[in-house]
């Protein structure tokens, strides 16, 4: 019995379907068991803000602790931040320590820094040890029950590097029970073997510090950074992974402390300051960062926008993170790292007969044999040919890489021309190109989907594509097919009406601008911000602008004027920007770091909203737009 063609690849899709989600097991537990988040505030800020609201900074911590504070971050001292008695110390040049200058007699320079600390404090020898395994060339001598350490370097050297931990922070978090992230800066004449003997000081009377979150320009140790990263992954550390980090040498050391990497969320003050941001879209944004992002670790700070009430101001977004978090399933916690899984053979196997389907389908469409029976040799190059590719994209890390790009550009070329083609029926185009957007991104992740590229080490390279490419692909679909009325050698030689080159300007324009605009937070306007932020407090997860207002409202327009045979000439319009809409689709199955229920959640809502959205305008356009432009407008409108 013969099998028609679109049996055949009907059946092949549900076999993409269930393939995706056995490979989509290993990324889903990961989520399942990873749900913890963690409020974390400096000690530095928590000492600030006691000597400010009059509190003791133990009986402050306990109160944070009440609001969801999990963890504290303590930083590693300038030289600036030493001037100021920062931890008990005294730092400045010897020529000024009048007490230190007897005991260093043979130092012909007086701007070396000296730095001195009473014996008596509890953690003056680890203060020492670390000093000595930072600088193994320093000089130090002790009177009166004080210890004096010449430092290699000038006080200007040191005036914004790191140079000993924040003692009476460490202290802090300890008689608060608090996990600790350190976080050390760079030093100049430091490299990585003396980041590491220090930290290896440091860490051996501190068992509270949990992980590492570097400062300053540069990460500390370079160049030898993947020595300290292969360090904490030895030590059982983790690496606070800082999104959106220019920092020289970051993405050396993710990659070199992989998997032990935990992400992590901030809001500076000079950004708050820059974009004026509320304190309410402060919160929304840590939220967002954790729900839509997967980020576990979440650092606050109080701003100097509210210099008279910073410590209830802190206290209130402590709470009202946690609540919202918690409101989302989401548990209060010390977050841990993922454990590293290799890619999955059933999503290596369910990505490859995907693309291999597509590329079948896109070549019968131009060949117009979309219909009739399939063959066994058809049927054995889809199954046969799917395969081999899944193999060579395991084996082969380039044909991978090539394979994202390709294989979503065309899942979201397919489905805008299924969808499109389906206008005689309505409901079916519409859950129907749901239903094979959702599969074939659920194929996508299932290959791609490991912590390498849900912790954005290894980038996906098909999202700017995915966002092009389609609206290209249906536009040259569309002049070879005819959808056009005149055929694509009859439009090129002739003179182009201008209409038609405002159109297709247009589309192509649009396309770059929504590619540029992607992931890129700074060619969004203010007022799509606002938008986006009331799109998210009503519907949880916020639908895609490109989907919302764009890709599915102009399917609905395209199957109104393509059920009434009317506008012809401009049908090239809706018809592309329907593109754009499963292009985004398509693309947030792309972003690997956020979670699988809300990537679907959030689909779902791009498609039944845009399509609500479509259905209110087509209307708007038939009863008000269109009367009054026959009322009103030149007579060719009719």
């Amino acid at each position: 019995m013969k099998m028609t063609r679109n049996t055949l690849h009907g059946l092949l899709v549900v076999a993409i379907l269930i393939l995706a989600v056995f490979g989509l097991s290993r990324r889903w537990e990961a989520e399942q068991t990873h749900r913890h988040f963690g409020l974390v505030v400096e000690t530095t800020e928590i000492q600030s803000l006691s000597r400010q609201s009059g509190r003791f900074p133990a009986s402050l911590i306990e109160e944070m602790k009440g609001k969801g504070l999990v963890g504290v971050a303590v930083n590693e001292l300038t030289g600036l931040e030493l001037s100021g008695g920062e931890s008990g110390f005294l730092f400045g040049p010897l020529a000024r320590m009048t007490d230190a200058k007897p005991l260093f007699p043979l130092s012909d320079s007086g701007d070396l820094a000296v730095i001195a600390l009473e014996e008596k404090l509890p953690w003056a020898g680890e203060a020492v040890s670390y000093l000595k395994a930072k600088f193994p060339d320093l000089k130090s001598s002790s009177k009166s029950g004080t210890v004096y350490l010449l430092l290699p370097r000038s006080v200007f050297e040191l005036e914004k590097a790191g140079v000993v931990p924040d003692y009476g922070g460490l202290e802090l978090a300890r008689s608060g029970n608090l996990p600790v992230l350190f976080r050390p800066a760079p030093c100049p004449g430091v490299g990585g073997d003396r980041v590491i003997a220090s930290l290896e000081a440091l860490v051996a009377k501190r068992p509270d510090i949990r992980g590492i979150l570097p400062q300053g320009l540069f990460i500390m140790g370079s160049p030898n950074i993947g020595d300290v990263g292969e360090w904490l992954r030895s030590k059982g550390l983790f690496l606070a992974q800082a999104e959106f980090n220019r920092q020289l040498g970051a993405d050396r050391l993710n990659r070199s402390a992989y998997p032990a990497l935990v992400p992590i969320h901030s809001v500076t003050t000079d950004e708050v300051l820059v974009k004026r941001l509320s304190r309410e879209a402060i919160v929304e944004r840590m939220v967002r960062a954790s729900v839509e992002r997967s980020v576990p670790l979440l650092l606050l700070r109080s701003y100097e926008i509210d210099t008279g009430g910073r410590t209830e101001s802190l206290l209130t977004d402590l709470s009202r993170i946690r609540e919202d978090l918690e409101g989302r399933g989401f548990q209060s916690g010390w977050p841990t790292p993922f454990e590293d899984w290799s890619r999955s053979m059933a999503g290596a196997a369910a990505f490859g007969i995907a693309i291999s389907l597509l590329c079948v389908r896109l070549l019968r469409r131009i060949q117009k044999e979309l219909d009739g029976n399939a063959g066994a040799g058809e049927t054995f190059l889809l199954l046969f040919g799917g395969i081999a590719w899944a193999f060579l994209m395991v084996k082969i890390p380039v044909v991978a890489r090539v394979s994202g790009a390709l294989g979503s550009a065309l899942l979201a070329t397919e489905v805008s021309l299924w969808a499109l083609d389906e206008y005689r029926r309505p409901a079916i185009g519409f859950l129907g190109s749901l239903f094979l957007t959702v599969t074939g991104g659920l194929a996508i992740a299932a290959f791609f989907s490991t912590p390498l590229t849900m912790l954005r080490i290894q980038p996906f390279s098909g999202v700017k594509a995915t966002l092009l490419l389609p609206p290209i692909l249906v536009l040259m679909h569309d002049l070879k097919k005819g959808i056009y009325p005149e055929s694509f050698r009859k439009l090129i030689l002739r003179p182009m009406v201008w209409l038609e080159f405002i159109l297709v300007c247009l589309i192509l324009m649009a396309a770059g601008i929504l590619a540029l605009r992607s992931d890129n937070t700074a060619f969004v306007g203010g007022w799509e911000r606002t938008l986006r932020d009331l799109l998210e407090r009503t519907l949880v997860a916020r639908p895609r602008t490109k989907e919302l207002f764009i890709g599915y409202p102009a399917l609905v327009l395209w199957y109104a004027m393509a059920r009434a045979n009317w506008g012809r000439y401009a049908w090239i319009l809706p018809r592309a920007a329907a593109s754009i809409g499963f292009a985004s689709a398509v693309n947030s199955f792309c972003h690997f770091h956020t979670r699988l229920p809300f990537i679907l959640f959030r689909v779902f809502n791009g498609w039944w909203a845009g399509l609500a959205f479509g259905a209110a305008s087509l209307l708007l356009l038939r009863y008000v737009g269109l009367p009054l432009a026959r009322k009103w407008g030149p007579s060719h409108w009719t």
